[in-house]
């Protein structure tokens, strides 16, 4: 029996590859699959399973004790090896690795593809920042993982010209548009998302959650939030902790309009992006997420591998001269077109990939 390993393990894998799954879905092939969680994040919303109607195959089943990335990449492995196990009892032959992204579930399903050599084919191929530091360590995993891959899903046109710039043939490159635009073009078609004028929204989202940001430099990003919640009174913050490490007990409870909830469902988010002005952020899927919405977006990062809003003027990096929070959202709110609302993809991007997997793996 052959089958295709599809395999996600954190929130935005799940939410990433929620439209491949329903793309094959929706053209009877979910058999053609076998779909893991590697369970790199222990508490994935239910709520995003259930809306996204995902069900899963094949969990892993481990206990991580730390925060060491070399317990994790050895107890995944070992996730893996036990998978093969599982696989050959039910006489199960992978014809190929699917995996999206930069995360420690996507660099080992790259290794176990290399260890048992069916191709692997890499969604979200190509984003670089040429830092191995930031962020860390994903821009290892990723340019690793593209050494490895048989085709590479690249989202964006910028993306194909990294890969190309580093020797990967052209015939082994689709460019496809991000998954997660996918899902908000759907959201809108089906439950409706209305896109507000942002300069008249006092809600400002923050997220942070890059290893970088939360070991070296939480203190100081939560004393700038402080100081923008001061210099705008008559906005209100809202911050979303992590599933992982959590930023309430760092933050005052004395800033008045300042709040931090847990993390939210993808529709919950989705709600949220509806009410925001600008967006507060080191996530490169929320920078995409924010550029199809048209929301302002300040970067608590100095380098990203999603520079096309940056050059498109419709995100930035914050400065200390990011004060007057509705100036910064008019300035970038200027450089809002409909061109720079798809520079991540049209809501498409699923088809294109089963398209072309269809085409090369079922024939």
């Amino acid at each position: 029996m052959n089958k295709i390993l599809l395999v996600f393990g954190t929130r935005p894998e799940l939410i990433k590859l929620a439209p491949v799954i329903a793309e094959f879905k929706s053209r009877n092939l979910r058999g053609s699959l076998y779909i893991v969680n590697t369970n790199q994040h222990k508490n994935l919303d239910l709520q995003d399973f259930v809306y996204f109607q995902v069900d899963v195959d094949y969990q892993f089943q481990f206990q991580r004790y730390g925060d060491s990335l070399s317990e994790l990449n050895g107890l995944m492995l070992l996730g893996f090896d036990g998978l093969k196990s599982n696989l050959n009892s039910l006489g199960i032959h992978i014809e190929a690795i699917i995996a999206q992204g930069d995360t420690c579930t996507s660099f080992c399903a790259a290794q176990f593809a290399f260890y048992e050599k069916p191709p692997f084919y890499h969604i979200e191929a190509g984003l670089r920042t040429y830092d191995f530091g930031q962020p860390f360590p994903e821009e290892y995993y990723r340019k690793t993982i593209s050494s490895i891959a048989s085709v590479h899903f690249a989202p964006t046109l910028m993306a194909k010209e990294n890969l190309l710039a580093e020797a990967y043939a052209p015939e082994t490159i689709v460019v496809t548009g991000n998954t997660g635009i996918d899902n908000i073009r759907k959201f809108q078609e089906t439950h409706g998302l209305q896109s507000k004028s942002r300069i008249s929204n006092n809600l400002v989202l923050i997220t942070i959650h890059r290893r970088e940001n939360i070991t070296d430099n939480l203190k100081t990003i939560i004393n700038r939030i402080i100081g923008l919640c001061n210099s705008n009174p008559q906005k209100t913050f809202l911050w979303i902790d992590n599933p992982g490490y959590k930023v309430k007990p760092d933050i005052p409870d004395q800033v008045p309009n300042l709040d931090v909830i847990e993390p939210v469902s993808f529709m919950e988010m989705l709600r949220l992006y509806e009410n925001a002005g600008l967006l507060i952020t080191d996530s490169g899927g929320i920078q995409e997420e924010a550029a199809y919405l048209g929301i302002p977006t300040l970067l608590f990062r100095t380098k990203t591998e999603r520079t096309e809003s940056i050059l498109s003027g419709i995100s930035r990096f914050i400065s200390e001269q990011d004060c007057d929070l509705d100036l910064v959202i008019a300035e970038l709110t200027q450089a809002i077109t409909q061109e720079s609302k798809t520079i991540y993809g049209d809501g498409f991007a699923s088809k294109r990939i089963v398209d072309f997997i269809r085409n090369k793996q079922l024939g």
